[in-house]
């Protein structure tokens, strides 16, 4: 299951949206609106749950209930998303030529052609690695030789293929991905 929140409102009326016992275990002033809303998204979908902490590797995760869950905040986004099979990843990105300053340490020698889409295309490959990289759930990734995405053509939405390869950890996904206004969501399924 995944969400997303278009963030209009203020930080203290965010936080009065969470629920008391959730409040009561959370640091305000340590909490920007982005992680308060994707709190409010938890607690929306998962009502019944204890809120969510973070492990030694950053990852959210519910201490009362088995399932798996990624959070990602990018401009007014803030996004959530849950399974009880596997682990998950999910990322939203405002698009801007910022990612040409960075795309030197993500983007593979067989993902080069993904420049030639533009912006799009090395946020596609950004956005992919980092949900493969909340997939995975621990640090110690290499960007460049530890994630890797399948070329494919762009369009407002579909599917793009994403492998994680570390030691004796390999795993290839299908990740959907989504264009709208001036961000990408995308998110392991």
């Amino acid at each position: 299951m995944v969400a997303l929140w278009r963030i209009e409102e203020s930080k203290d009326d965010l936080f009065s949206m969470l629920p008391q016992p959730w409040k009561d275990q959370l640091n305000y002033n340590q909490l920007s609106p982005h992680n308060i809303a994707a709190r409010i998204l938890a607690h929306k979908l998962c009502p019944d749950f204890d809120c969510f902490e973070k492990d030694s590797f950053g990852k959210p995760y519910f201490e009362s209930k088995n399932l798996k869950i990624s959070i990602t905040h990018s401009g007014n986004f803030a996004g959530f998303m849950y399974t009880s099979d596997d682990s998950c990843g999910i990322d939203i990105e405002l698009i801007s030529d910022r990612i040409n300053r960075i795309k030197h340490k993500f983007l593979g020698e067989k993902e080069n052609q993904f420049e030639s889409l533009g912006l799009k295309g090395l946020y596609l490959v950004w956005c992919a690695k980092e949900a493969l990289y909340k997939y995975y759930g621990l640090k110690g990734l290499d960007f460049k030789k530890n994630l890797k995405v399948d070329y494919t053509s762009i369009q407002t939405s579909g599917e793009i293929t994403g492998r994680i390869s570390k030691e004796d950890f390999q795993i290839t996904l299908n990740l959907h991905y989504q264009f709208f206004d001036e961000y990408l969501l995308i998110h392991t399924l």
